[in-house]
This record gives C-alpha cells, sequence and structure tokens, in this order.
C-alpha cells in the first residue's frame, strides 16, 4: 500500500450579470494567474465561462510556462473557436498543465436529463466519443471531467444511478470528479444525491472525490439576486462534503475557496 499525498484544492468562480460576466475577461485571467501564483494550489478549478476566448487562454498558458509551477489549472473557455457563436454553443473544457502545455477535454455535450433518456441519444453518443479525452493524470490521481449538465450521466434522488454503462465504467475508475458550472443547479437535494454517487469511494477500497464550482447571478436578471451560497463550491469524498477555507467572498466579484483533500488509500 502507497500513501498518497494530500492535494490542495483551490475553487473560483465569478459573478454573472444574466448572460454576461461582471468582470472583463482580462480581470478573470489575472485573478486566475494570481490564484495560481498566491495560493499555490495542486489543482485550481475555475467555474464554466472563466476564461473569455482561445487567445485569453493562449495568454494565460504563455504566462504559466514562463513561470512554471507543480499545480494544474481547470477551466472552461467560453468562445472555444474562432468565431463568436451563439452565447452556450460553443464552450470547451480546459487543463492547462503547470509547465504551460495544454489538454483539451472538449465540449460540453449535453445538459439536460431529457437529452440523455435513452442509450441511442445524440448526447449519450457524442459523450461515449469523447470519453478518452476526458480523463487526465495529476500525479498519482485521474481526473475526470464533467462540464455542467453533464451531471445528469447520474439521475434520480432516492437512488441516484448512471444511466450509461460505458460513462459509469470511465468515472469509477477515477479518483477525481471534475464539475464546474455556469450558474447554480436548482434542486439542492437531487444535486446532493448525485454529488453522493459520484464520490462514492472505490470498489476495492480507495477514496474518490467530486468537486463542483459555480458563478452566480449578482443582478437578478434571470430571476432573484444570488449570494455565494456554501454551495456554491463544493467538493464531496466518500459521499460526503468537505469543509472549505473561503478566502474571497464575492465581495468584489469573485469567490475563491480552499481545500485540504487527503485521498490517501491503496494504488
Amino acid at each position: 500500500m502507497v500513501r498518497r499525498k494530500a492535494l490542495h484544492v483551490g475553487t473560483i468562480s465569478f459573478a454573472r450579470c444574466g448572460p454576461e460576466m461582471v468582470l472583463p475577461p482580462g480581470d478573470r485571467m489575472r485573478l486566475i494567474l494570481a490564484a495560481s501564483d498566491s495560493y499555490e494550489p495542486d489543482l485550481l478549478v475555475t467555474a464554466g465561462y472563466a476564461v473569455h476566448s482561445r487567445k485569453h487562454l493562449y495568454r494565460l498558458t504563455r504566462d504559466i510556462a514562463d513561470d512554471p509551477r507543480s499545480g494544474v489549472i481547470i477551466t472552461e473557455v467560453h468562445h472555444d473557436g474562432r468565431r463568436r457563436h451563439e452565447i452556450g454553443h460553443s464552450h470547451a473544457m480546459w487543463a492547462i498543465l503547470g509547465d504551460g502545455q495544454l489538454h483539451r477535454f472538449g465540449r460540453q455535450a449535453f445538459g439536460t436529463s431529457r437529452e440523455v433518456r435513452h442509450r441511442a441519444s445524440p448526447g449519450l453518443i457524442a459523450f461515449r466519443r469523447r470519453l478518452l479525452r476526458r480523463s487526465l493524470k495529476l500525479d498519482d490521481f485521474t481526473l475526470f471531467a464533467l462540464i455542467c449538465g453533464e451531471l445528469n450521466i447520474v439521475q434520480g434522488r432516492l437512488r441516484p444511478a448512471f444511466v450509461d454503462d460505458d460513462a459509469r465504467t470511465a468515472i469509477e475508475r477515477t479518483d477525481i470528479v471534475l464539475n464546474p458550472t455556469h450558474d447554480r443547479m436548482s434542486n439542492a437535494g437531487t444535486l446532493h444525491a448525485k454529488r453522493c454517487l459520484l464520490s462514492q469511494p472505490h470498489v476495492g477500497g480507495g477514496t474518490r472525490a467530486y468537486v463542483s464550482v459555480s458563478n452566480w447571478e449578482a443582478c437578478g436578471l434571470n430571476g432573484r439576486v444570488q449570494q455565494p451560497s456554501h454551495t456554491l463550491h463544493t467538493v464531496y469524498v466518500d459521499g460526503e462534503p468537505l469543509a472549505y477555507e473561503e478566502l474571497a467572498d464575492g465581495a468584489f466579484g469573485f469567490v475563491y475557496r480552499r481545500w485540504q483533500l487527503d485521498l490517501s488509500g491503496a494504488t
């Protein structure tokens, strides 16, 4: 048995005003880099839409390549392509490694439970095609990326279960499930049930974690004005949410939380 090191995990999200982010793209990029530099997380996970465009992503990776670090940044590019597509249709999730190299997890395959009711659903077919790209090694750990509403790969509240066996197999091989979202999801009880399932221990006894991080609506354009809640960012281990330390509370347009993640166990 080899004891794995504990991971320092950071999570950062931003205020939204309807379809737009409150902080401009350059400010968000600088805050992501500053969090990586100042707090030195092993794993820094941003909420959806954190990086505005590929141009900003490449600028961020150049800065990291000029000043390498040991940590990995998981982020999403809002406009992932050469053209500015309709909002919500071109975002893609990326990992920026400590030397500035990039890994592209890809674009979101589906967003609602209705889209994955059958094995032949286009969303599930697209998701299965992307399974290999959704995994990434971080030291002794394996990461798996779920983009926003792809959380619906698990359905049910009283008896949550995977709706696809290929996805279940891939996720059950994973040590840390990453699930950044564009905004706060509703139905807290169902979310809790899904997060518990996705953080259940490995069959052989090893520990698994689930990480979510969401933006919040600061202007009330999509309903009432939201405040950063304790479930805005969550880390679950073995079916239970962990306590966190909050280093930025949203007063300046962003929330940053820090977690100590102990995934020790057999490898």
